[in-house]
């Protein structure tokens, strides 16, 4: 297959006019365009990698919510927290790569002290870490399990948060295992604390009404990478991003397809202000060189918020990235060559010969409009190409 006369945005850098080869599922050939006859045309169209959700929560039904993540352009998905029977399912999937779902990867169980918030809300026992002396047996067992990094809930919760020497006892065992550690916090005490721990990444930014002014060179001097999850740190600070996302007439199909039934809460204005410190610290980490990835946290636990549509959400994310500072290229790298890169997989992420053909077609500029990214032309997965109810804008 060949796409001609397209704008490439190859995961770094913008390529004007190009002819893309794809054969057997990889890209063979990325050259500038020429005369002659194509499968798909290019031209006033705008060809990306294949976007990356760094951060959703699959279950219970991982199924669906992957191929509505594949229908929206993201082939890859970061799963941060499941078990029991839809982890089995999540690892029978990510064995298979389907072609109509995205590819993902997962923590499975999180690392949760005994009494968390969490395990209430799990409806279920977790295997909860009690001391770092568990620490090794516990990373052992998720490993097992089938998870592919490690997630730590660092957080005041109900039930009391996991204490400091546990948190770097799990980083400890992950990276002796070689295997990534990533840490939950929503607050910048316990950022600094999981980052001066050894984290290799963080699963949020924080909320307040102001950050330290040297945070994002903190960050930088210990190499991790951060996931803002900006659209659910709105959503704690009280405003709604369902309501957004269901003006937009490209995105409003997929976030009702996936409302889940459960109440939303009101929005809340008297929160807005601690919104505050997720954009300053996202503004800082950009200065410093610290790599931003692009997630979202959509997923049931985050749906009270406003916070759903699989996929859509993902593009909400692009659009508050760029709003609190970022370039469009910054964050269309965010959602493709920087998740690859932070996560190891180095099959994807970029388009270049010999790269997975996980590519997504729209309309327009996202490099200059981010919006852009909305206007789904269509989405090729390992080279199949998934037809899409939105042929295109």
């Amino acid at each position: 297959m060949r796409i001609s006369g397209v704008r490439v945005f190859d995961g770094e850098r913008v390529l004007p006019n190009q002819d893309v080869a794809i054969d057997d599922g990889v890209i063979t050939r990325v050259t500038a365009a020429v005369a002659g006859s194509a499968d798909v045309d290019g031209r006033g169209r705008t060809l990306l990698p294949g976007l990356f959700d760094a951060h959703v929560h699959l279950a219970p039904q991982p199924e669906a919510a992957l191929r509505q993540l594949a229908e929206s352009g993201v082939t890859t998905a970061l799963d941060m927290f499941s078990g029991g029977e839809p982890l089995a399912h999540m690892l029978q999937l990510r064995q298979a790569d389907p072609a109509h779902l995205a590819a993902l990867r997962t923590a499975g169980t999180g690392a949760t002290a005994p009494g968390n918030m969490l395990e209430k809300l799990a409806g279920h026992p977790l295997p909860t870490v009690h001391s770092p002396a568990v620490a090794d047996a516990w990373v052992d067992e998720r490993l097992h399990e089938g998870a592919d990094f490690i997630k730590i809930v660092y957080d005041v919760r109900e039930g009391g948060p996991l204490d400091l020497a546990t948190v770097r006892a799990l980083v400890d065992a992950a990276h002796a295992r070689g295997v990534l550690a990533v840490a939950h916090t929503i607050a910048e005490p316990r950022a600094r604390e999981a980052i001066a721990a050894g984290v290799d990444g963080l699963a949020h930014l924080f909320i307040g009404d102001s950050v330290d002014e040297d945070f994002g060179q903190f960050a930088a001097d210990h190499g991790v990478f951060v996931v803002p999850t900006l659209i659910v740190l709105r959503g704690l600070c009280g405003h709604r991003p369902h309501e957004d996302l269901q003006a937009d007439r490209r995105l409003a199909d997929r976030v009702n397809r996936g409302r889940p039934p459960i109440p939303i809460r009101p929005a809340d204005p008297s929160r807005n202000h601690l919104y505050a410190a997720a954009i300053t610290a996202l503004r800082q980490l950009a200065a410093a060189g610290v790599p931003v990835l692009a997630g979202t946290d959509t997923g049931l636990p985050t749906a009270a918020l406003g916070v759903f549509g699989y996929g859509a959400t993902l593009h909400a994310e692009l659009e508050l990235l760029v709003e609190a500072g970022l370039s469009p290229i910054q964050a269309l790298v965010a959602a493709t060559s920087a998740p690859a890169r932070a996560f190891r997989l180095t099959d994807r992420g970029r388009i270049r010969p010999g790269m997975r053909a996980d590519l997504v077609l729209v309309n327009g500029d996202p490099t200059q409009d981010i919006r852009d990214t909305r206007n789904l032309v269509a989405v090729w997965k390992r080279g199949a190409c998934l037809k899409l109810a939105e042929s295109g804008n």
